[in-house]
């Protein structure tokens, strides 16, 4: 039976007191119905953080000031509480690289 934190939805060992991932005590958490798979094992569920407001940032970002939008797309990579934001950073990422492009060989066009 496989068990997750309650705050972080990493994956823990059966006897894990602390989560590997987050550091916060598991250890009174005690083991519920595991049939309902955003239960986690805990009775608990995990609510995703939405990075709204990254992924606007980002985007609009990418067309603007394309390194910025380089580290938006990387942070919302790295994000592991939302299912979402994976897709969301590489295509930030995969625009700022183009805008960026597209910027040096207009530069470079011009002279």
């Amino acid at each position: 039976m496989s068990k997750f934190c309650p705050f972080c939805g990493e994956k823990l060992v059966d006897e894990a007191k602390f989560c590997k991932n987050c550091g916060k005590d598991v250890s009174k958490y005690t083991s519920t119905d595991t049939s309902n798979d955003e239960d986690y094992g805990y009775g608990m569920r995990v609510a995703e953080k939405s990075h709204t407001a990254a992924t606007v940032i980002g985007f609009i970002c990418a067309f603007l000031i394309p390194i910025i939008g380089l580290i938006m797309g990387i942070y919302l990579i790295t994000r592991k509480d939302n299912s979402k934001s994976k897709g969301f950073g590489i295509a930030i990422i995969a625009l700022s690289v183009i805008v960026w492009f597209f910027s040096f060989m207009t530069a470079m066009y011009m002279y």
